[in-house]
C-alpha cells in the first residue's frame, strides 16, 4: 500500500514538471502566434478593400496545405482529435502549416478562428517533446492532450475551461481524469505565460443581478433550445458547403473552387459588411458590450462565410466563428425575449459552443471565467440544453461518443462491450449523423454528382 502511494506521489511530481514545461513552451508559441496575427490584421486594415485578393489567397493556401507535403495534413482540430484518439503523433510540417497558413487565411479576410493553430501547434510540439523524451504511446498521448489544453487556455485566456475543453472534446461522455491534473497545470501555465507576454483577452463581466423567477428560467430554457438549433444549423451549413465545393473542384479544377469561394466572401464583405470576414472580434465584442446585433441575420452571414472559407481551402479554427455566431444570435434573440442583450449574447457565445463541440461542462465554466459568476446557473442550463438539442451532430467528425453520454443513438450497445475502449459502455467509432431528410438528400446529391470521389485534395 505504501509503495502504491509513493508511486502516485512520484507520478504527480513527474507530470507536474512535464505539464509545466508544455505550458511554458505552448504559452510562448501562443503569444507569438497571436502577436503575429494581430500585426498582420493591423497591416491589412490599412489597405482599402483588402478582401479583393481572397480568390487567389485561398488558392495559395489550398495548394500549400494540400499539394506540398501531402502526407502532412494534420493542421485542423478534427485531424488532431483523430491522431490523439488513435495514439498517433503529429508531424512538424503539419504544425508549421497550421501556424502560418491560418495567419494568411485570416489576414486576407477568410472567416476562421485563432484557436485551432494554437491547439494544433500545442499537440504537435508536445508530441515532439514526448518523442525526444522517448515516451510510450500512452504518455505521448497525455502530452498531446496537455498541449491541446494549453493551446486553448492560452489563446482565449481561460485556464480552467480551456484545459477541460481539451479533455471533453475528445470523447463525448468521457472525461479522462488521469490526464486532468497535467492538463490543468499546462493550461494555467500557458495562460500565465501568454498574459506575461502581453496578450489581451476577451473579458466582459456582466453587471447584472438577475432576480430568479419562473418566467426568467423558462426564457433561459427557450434560449438554450434556440442556441442548440443555431449550433445544429452551423454544423449542417459546414457539411453542405463542403459537398458543394468538392463538386466544383472535381467537375472543374481546384482553382475554380477556391476562386468561387473567394468571390462569395468578396460579395459578403462588399455588399453586406466586412465585419463577417476575417477573425471578426468586433462582432463578438459589440454584443457583449450591450450593443444590438449588427443585423438580424448576422449570425447566418458568419455561418456562410465560415463554411465557404473552409470548403474553399482556408485553414484555421471554428471556435472563434462559433463565438461570433452565438453572440450575434443572442443579441438578436434579446429583442424578442425582452432580456438584456449582453446577457443573451454571453449565453449564446458559450451555449452554441457547447452544442456544436459537445462540450457543455467546459462551456459552462468558460462562462464564469469570461463573464463572472452571476451568469453561472443560466449559462449551465443553456449549455446543457444546447448540447442535448444537437443530438449526434458535432463540428468535429472525429469526435467519439459513448453510449451513456446522453446523446441518443440509433443502434443498440454491442453484445461484447469489452471490445470498445475504456468502459463497458464505450463505442469506439465516430459520431454518426442523424438520419434526416436533409442528410439523405445531400448524400444522394453527392452520390450522383461526385461518383467515386475521394476528396478535394486528390484532384490532380
Amino acid at each position: 500500500m505504501l509503495d502504491e502511494h509513493k508511486h502516485n506521489v512520484l507520478n504527480i511530481i513527474k507530470w507536474f514538471f512535464l505539464a509545466t514545461g508544455v505550458g511554458c513552451v505552448i504559452g510562448v508559441l501562443d503569444a507569438a502566434f497571436l502577436k503575429a496575427l494581430d500585426a498582420s490584421i493591423a497591416f491589412r486594415n490599412k489597405i482599402p478593400l483588402f478582401y479583393l485578393c481572397l480568390p487567389f489567397a485561398l488558392y495559395v493556401v489550398a495548394v500549400l496545405s494540400r499539394k506540398v507535403a501531402k502526407k502532412d495534413k494534420d493542421f485542423t482540430t478534427d485531424a488532431v482529435l483523430h491522431k490523439i484518439n488513435a495514439y498517433d503523433s503529429i508531424s512538424l510540417i503539419s504544425v508549421l502549416k497550421g501556424f502560418f497558413l491560418s495567419i494568411v487565411t485570416m489576414a486576407t479576410g477568410g472567416s476562421a478562428g485563432k484557436e485551432a493553430p494554437c491547439a494544433d501547434t500545442g499537440a504537435g510540439v508536445s508530441a515532439l517533446m514526448a518523442k525526444l523524451l522517448r515516451m510510450k504511446p500512452a504518455d505521448r498521448r497525455k502530452m498531446m492532450i496537455c498541449g491541446v489544453s494549453a493551446g486553448f487556455a492560452g489563446v482565449f485566456g481561460v485556464p480552467i475551461s480551456g484545459a477541460l475543453f481539451g479533455l471533453e472534446v475528445l470523447w463525448v461522455g468521457h472525461i479522462f481524469y488521469e490526464v486532468m491534473f497535467p492538463a490543468l497545470v499546462a493550461g494555467i501555465t500557458a495562460f500565465q505565460v501568454t498574459s506575461y507576454l502581453g496578450v489581451d483577452y476577451i473579458y466582459h463581466p456582466l453587471h447584472f443581478v438577475p432576480v430568479f423567477s419562473e418566467q426568467f428560467f423558462l426564457k433561459m430554457i427557450v434560449a438554450g433550445m434556440f442556441f442548440g438549433l443555431v449550433a445544429l444549423l452551423f454544423i449542417e451549413v459546414m457539411k453542405f458547403m463542403r459537398v458543394v465545393f468538392r463538386y466544383i473542384a472535381l467537375r472543374t479544377r481546384p482553382f475554380w473552387a477556391c476562386f468561387a469561394g473567394g468571390l462569395v466572401l468578396l460579395a459578403v464583405g462588399h455588399f453586406i459588411s466586412p465585419l463577417y470576414l476575417g477573425l471578426g472580434m468586433a462582432g463578438i465584442d459589440g454584443p457583449l458590450s450591450g450593443q444590438p446585433a449588427a443585423s438580424p441575420f448576422g449570425f447566418l452571414y458568419k455561418m456562410i462565410a465560415t463554411a465557404v472559407t473552409f470548403a474553399a481551402g482556408g485553414i484555421g479554427g471554428v471556435v472563434t466563428p462559433i463565438f461570433f455566431v452565438g453572440a450575434q444570435a443572442g443579441a438578436m434573440l434579446a429583442d424578442f425575449m425582452n432580456v438584456d442583450p449582453a446577457t443573451l449574447a454571453a449565453l449564446g457565445l458559450v451555449a452554441v459552443l457547447a452544442g456544436a463541440a459537445n462540450t457543455p461542462l467546459a462551456a459552462s465554466i468558460m462562462a464564469i471565467e469570461l463573464f463572472g459568476p452571476a451568469i453561472a446557473p443560466y449559462a449551465t442550463v443553456a449549455c446543457v440544453i444546447s448540447f442535448l438539442v444537437t443530438g449526434q451532430q458535432s463540428i468535429y467528425p472525429s469526435q467519439r461518443i459513448s453510449w451513456d453520454s446522453g446523446k441518443a443513438l440509433e443502434e443498440q450497445p454491442p453484445a461484447d462491450p469489452a471490445k470498445f475502449g475504456r468502459r463497458a459502455t464505450d463505442r469506439q467509432t465516430r459520431i454518426r449523423a442523424r438520419k434526416t431528410l436533409f442528410k439523405k438528400a445531400v448524400k444522394e446529391m453527392t452520390r450522383h454528382l461526385i461518383p467515386n470521389s475521394k476528396g478535394f485534395d486528390e484532384k490532380k
